[in-house]
């Protein structure tokens, strides 16, 4: 693991340990966003407590804070990788840096949102057109269903499946597999609400 790498992946946990979702709630609404609704320090909790504005805002910068750092290093380091696989594999660990930092932010406790929106950032980097497909998958499930969690979740599954199908299941695909396990853990509370029939819907295409 050369320095850059090891500089990178610090840029990126830092970067996503920026708790957006926290510091518009406290210093727009007065509130802290992780003791309303679900807990959850993201978009839609933001959304659902705030507004649609409150939870574009953070969506939007969410995503960007996961997306800047595995930029920035492909920017700086793609000319020094001779294999393709090697680039790529250290890409990805400065995207799930990125994650980890949103998940488990340094500057809010440790405590933080459940890293769809700054995993999706880094996988528009990483992997811009298969990510932009399981974009169209979320919002079509998000629909159809009504319920984030499952459209995430199963968006991330096929995010996944697309990119180790296209490169033929190769040892450094292994890696994307870490996107729907990372949502699988942090959703494991929602998952048992789908089981149990009980979880929180979000329309979407219902005005507030």
């Amino acid at each position: 693991m050369n320095n850059y790498l090891i500089f990178f992946i610090a840029v990126g946990y830092f970067s996503g340990s920026i708790p957006f979702a926290v510091l518009i709630s406290k210093y727009k609404f007065g509130k802290d966003v992780r003791n309303i609704g679900s807990g959850n320090a993201g978009a839609t909790n933001m959304a659902r407590n705030f507004g649609k504005k409150a939870g574009s805002l953070t969506l939007i910068l969410d995503i960007a804070k996961g997306a800047i750092p595995p930029a920035l290093y492909g920017l700086i380091m793609a000319s020094h990788f001779q294999n393709p696989a090697q680039y790529e594999m250290s890409v990805f660990i400065v995207a799930y840096a990125t994650g980890l930092g949103h998940i488990f932010p340094v500057f809010a406790g440790f405590k933080g949102g459940k890293g769809v929106a700054t995993l999706l950032g880094s996988m528009l980097v990483v992997q811009p057109q298969f990510a932009l497909i399981g974009c169209v998958f979320f919002v079509v499930i998000l629909g159809l269903s009504s319920y984030v969690s499952l459209a995430s979740l199963l968006s991330a599954l096929l995010f996944a499946a697309i990119v180790a199908w296209q490169q033929s299941f190769s040892f450094s695909s292994l890696l994307v597999w870490g996107f729907p396990l990372l949502l699988t853990y942090t959703h494991r509370s929602n998952i048992v609400r789908l089981v149990q029939g009980n979880e929180n819907k979000t329309h979407l295409f219902k005005k507030k």
